[in-house]
């Protein structure tokens, strides 16, 4: 057990939260797979043993686990998934293409930002459900809906992200680069960018969350294929173990792609990470 504490301060009698907080990264990740585990056993004992609860509304563990052993047979996840995955990484691709650079526009440049700041947190309010009938009007049926979801639930967070983290230079480091003779590029990649990647990263963790929503979004209003299409029937059949199957899915690609980012900034940009547990 010693070997999940970290070296770090003593807290003394700080209770529970003092004895996480001296958790090292993998004692912390071992606390939170025992609370999975509790979770699941008491799910299993509440609606699979005691029956307090109609399975057919909440699966226990066991059914999700049977139904998703059934998608997986029937060929339904492989033939969603792999759709819900190409639409998710074309609308993905295309927010960080457009979001990184308007957002270092608007981050640098004050008329820039008075023109689009307005434009882009009107949008970013929006809830991205209202554009899902003018998506199928623009788009028409099939994946092209899903990827202009996936491209708005994303775009907004990376590109207001980058531009607030341009604000965040610090000035006399930029007025001290203009004498020594930096060109604009320049200030760019030495002053601008740096102080950036934080906020780059951060809304880059934010806008895969909002991606995976906005792409289930698109997929539960009307589209015949991707892993909302598949919840939706599930749940249109009562087969609600498939559809917990397919909603677990689902999370665990939100999750894992927000660490994928997450180690990416790692490697990048590791004095980004610097102190943190």
């Amino acid at each position: 057990m010693s070997s999940l504490l970290a070296a770090g301060p003593n807290y003394g009698k700080g209770g529970v939260g003092a004895w996480l907080a001296g958790l090292s990264t993998r004692g912390k990740a071992a606390v939170i797979a025992i609370e999975v585990v509790v979770l699941l056993l008491l799910w299993q004992l509440v609606v699979g043993i005691l029956g307090w609860i109609n399975p057919v509304f909440l699966p226990p563990p066991s059914a999700i686990a049977q139904g998703f052993g059934e998608i997986i047979s029937n060929g339904a996840l492989a033939s969603n998934a792999g759709i819900s995955v190409q639409a998710w990484l074309s609308g993905f691709a295309l927010a960080v293409v457009v979001g990184i650079p308007v957002g270092l526009l608007m981050g640098s440049s004050l008329p820039v930002d008075r023109v689009v700041g307005p434009i882009a947190w009107t949008i970013y309010a929006t809830p991205s459900i209202a554009y899902q009938p003018l998506a199928k009007a623009w788009f028409g049926f099939g994946i092209g809906p899903v990827i202009f979801l996936v491209t708005i639930s994303a775009l907004f967070p990376i590109l207001l992200n980058v531009a607030a983290g341009m604000r965040t230079a610090n000035p006399s480091i930029i007025r001290a680069a203009r004498v020594y003779g930096a060109s604009r590029m320049r200030l760019y990649r030495s002053v601008y960018l740096p102080s950036t990647i934080p906020f780059l990263f951060a809304g880059l963790r934010q806008a895969v969350v909002l991606a995976t929503i906005g792409m289930v979004v698109a997929e539960l209003a009307g589209s015949s294929s991707g892993m909302g299409a598949l919840i939706i029937r599930a749940s249109n059949t009562y087969q609600t173990d498939q559809a917990f199957a397919a909603i677990a899915i689902v999370v665990l690609w939100s999750v894992g792609m927000t660490q994928v980012m997450t180690a990416i900034e790692r490697g990048v940009a590791p004095w980004t990470r610097k102190g943190k547990r």
